[in-house]
């Protein structure tokens, strides 16, 4: 028969073993920005463009968790593009994914991580041109910046716009530093991101610099 005093270290040990299972953060949150590279066709058309992400989501173990993150990526147009139709022109790409991670938390200062899922890609862009408005007098400050033009003034019109909707996927990793004894770590992170828009895909390597916790 198991005595009392052995079904208190059982349960003692029940205890630290739930607590143990449970020494890792439940949720995870990242912010940060960089650089997109474009890939493939798409650095044919576009220049590397600032990028912008925000993200967060459940931890199931220290080494398994689950990340919901919003993307931005300007897809600045080339030159040699926007001179073979129009004055100006801009496009960007907007993206909500749901990833899961894979951590490595490493030693007490240095952990790796892969991520990667899929979700919906949104593209957009305009052109515009300008034109001189008809019937209109130049404000005085204006014409005398140097913006009119024989005293007309001079508006921005969109000769061409568009957006498409895709469903995209990506894949990377990255490496990350947590910050003297604080929760939080800064993190650089690649990662691939493709979606296909009206049969013509964009491809994009972003390199982004920012905190997790």
């Amino acid at each position: 028969m198991v005595s009392r005093s052995s079904w208190i270290i059982l349960f003692a040990l029940f205890l630290g073993s739930i607590t143990q299972a449970q020494d890792f953060p439940r949720w995870n949150f990242n912010i940060g920005g960089g650089v997109g590279f474009p890939l493939s066709t798409t650095s044919d058309f576009v220049g590397n463009g600032g990028n912008f992400v925000v993200g967060g989501g459940p931890n199931f173990t220290r080494y398994l968790g689950v990340n919901s993150e919003f993307m931005w990526q300007d897809l600045p147009i080339k030159g040699s593009v926007i001179n073979a139709f129009s004055p100006d022109a801009n496009a960007r790409e907007y993206s909500v994914t749901l990833n899961g991670i894979l951590q490595n938390p490493g030693t007490s200062r240095i952990g790796a991580y892969i991520i990667g899922g899929g979700g919906w890609y949104h593209r957009s862009g305009k052109a515009t041109a300008q034109v001189l408005v008809p019937g209109t007098v130049c404000p005085a400050f204006w014409n005398w910046w140097g913006t009119c033009v024989n005293g007309l003034w001079p508006a921005d019109v969109v000769i061409a716009s568009g957006s498409s909707n895709s469903f995209g996927g990506n894949i990377g990793a990255g490496v990350s530093v947590r910050i003297a004894e604080s929760p939080v770590k800064f993190y650089t992170e690649v990662r691939y991101h493709h979606a296909s828009h009206n049969t013509i895909d964009t491809d994009l390597l972003p390199l982004t610099f920012g905190f997790r916790w």
